[in-house]
């Protein structure tokens, strides 16, 4: 009897130190969820592991070797409703938004990107004005947009007061860009709302440069400004307050700035610089 009593008791503990010690690895274990967004996510060809959110991501994992960090491939719609659903889920570049701010907690800005602008085949640039209207452009045309993609307020607000609308066609894969350029070239579309930077690389890795051309529209203006996003929860909140201590000393590191010049034309750099000195650095 007291050899049963032993054995019950030796199994009883054994049971609560390996409850307490997977609760234990549970708790530090960060699980990034990040779309393919080159160029500022690459995750595959000669440039992988090269884009800003990459290099976040590493300066992350460096700052925080405590944590077991895990990546998973997910589209923006798929990471809002892990956050929202408190798991211990993290992401770099989220645009806030006022629906993400009821359900989501927000580091300091860790992106920074010129205005969205539309992507047209070079062939058809003489049908357009030099600056379009989103409005305008899905009465004659079909536009392609990522599903849960923010693309910024302005250009957010004018997307809602078309939606919904037959032409406009919603890409839901966790390629933000890839597969709607794609189909843009195909001429099953006619148009693709992106960062101007974004737009240049898949043309130039597609070899495709030449087919395609950028034109400004009149919703959007202004630079759009990610962060890191986390669940509204304890750990959420713990773990905004660590990345927000490392964002504070490394942003004005000059290999921080450099990660985003580096994939930016030319000309836009001083005005890129002027933007970030001025209000991503100083922005809360």
């Amino acid at each position: 009897m007291l050899h049963l009593l032993f054995f019950i008791a030796v199994f009883f503990m054994s049971s609560v130190c390996h409850a307490e010690d997977t609760a234990a690895r549970g708790e530090n274990t960060i699980t990034w969820m990040l779309a393919d967004f080159p160029p500022l996510r690459i995750i595959s060809g000669p440039f992988a592991g090269q884009g800003p959110s990459d290099m976040i991501l590493e300066l992350m994992r460096r700052e925080l070797p405590e944590f077991d960090h895990k990546t998973v491939a997910a589209n923006v719609a798929r990471t809002v409703e892990e956050i929202k659903n408190g798991k211990q889920v993290l992401t770099i570049g989220l645009i806030p938004t006022p629906e993400r701010n009821e359900i989501v907690l927000f580091s300091l800005p860790c992106a920074l990107a010129p205005p969205v602008a539309l992507i047209v085949r070079q062939e058809d640039l003489s049908k357009y004005p030099a600056t379009v209207s989103l409005g305008s452009f899905v009465k004659t045309d079909t536009l392609g947009i990522s599903l849960s993609r923010s693309y910024g307020a302005a250009v957010d607000a004018a997307l809602r007061q078309i939606m919904p609308d037959d032409n406009v066609f919603i890409d839901s894969s966790d390629k933000l860009f890839e597969n709607l350029a794609k189909m843009l070239l195909l001429k099953r579309i006619d148009g693709v709302l992106g960062f101007p930077f974004e737009a240049m690389f898949n043309a130039r890795t597609s070899q495709s440069a030449d087919r395609i051309a950028i034109i400004p529209i009149t919703e959007t203006g202004q630079y759009v400004i990610g962060r890191i996003a986390a669940p509204k929860t304890e750990w959420g909140r713990k773990m905004i307050s660590r990345v927000n201590e490392i964002l504070l000393r490394h942003r004005p590191e000059p290999s921080y700035r450099q990660a985003f010049e580096r994939w930016l034309p030319p000309a836009n750099v001083p005005d890129f610089n002027r933007i970030y000195d001025a209000q991503f650095l100083e922005q809360q």
